[in-house]
């Protein structure tokens, strides 16, 4: 990063390495976690979808939603979904609100295998953050969500600018993402 820097001044060493260490930091977990979940036949999405609905108190969700949640296009969590269907940890069934939505529902058998994961990635998360003072894991997870908020804020704002140079407003420009 300092040579780049050196041949051009105006990069903010300090910011791109703290990007660069968060990137690397998620590549980290995904596989930490993806570790644990290979035995039981699991990727980090299937867990995350899994466990979205396990944290329900009804234990359902529409699919949209958990899209946005775990950061999957809806064809990929349709995807998702078929395979934990397939595999008996889910079920799916039409609103009675809305015949065109869906609803997944975690069932007995889904809901036994959060638990049993439950304990290990646990331990996990608990192990990564064991050198940090609970002030400092706060402080960190405040700065998180803070440049979460900033990043938003910005992707909102550049949504809207394209939106009104295209003719198409903001809300038809996020619906087609």
């Amino acid at each position: 990063m300092r040579r780049t820097a050196a041949r051009f001044r105006e990069i903010p060493v300090v910011e791109s390495s703290i990007l660069r260490l968060l990137v690397l930091l998620g590549r980290e977990i995904t596989a930490l976690l993806e570790q644990s979940l290979q035995p039981h036949g699991l990727s980090e999405t299937d867990f995350r979808i899994l466990m979205s609905l396990f944290s329900q108190p009804d234990g359902i969700a529409h699919p949209s939603d958990l899209c946005a949640y775990v950061g999957q296009s809806p064809a990929n969590m349709t995807r998702v979904a078929d395979g934990l269907l397939e595999r008996g940890l889910i079920t799916r069934i039409a609103s009675d609100e809305d015949r065109r939505r869906t609803i997944l529902r975690i069932t007995p058998a889904g809901e036994a295998l959060a638990r049993a994961l439950l304990p290990a990635t646990t331990a996990r998360t608990r192990a990564i953050f064991s050198d940090l003072a609970p002030p400092e894991r706060r402080a960190l997870l405040e700065q998180l969500r803070a440049i979460i908020v900033r990043i938003d804020r910005d992707t909102r704002r550049d949504a809207r600018s394209a939106a009104a140079s295209s003719g198409a407003s903001p809300r038809a420009e996020g619906r087609a993402r």
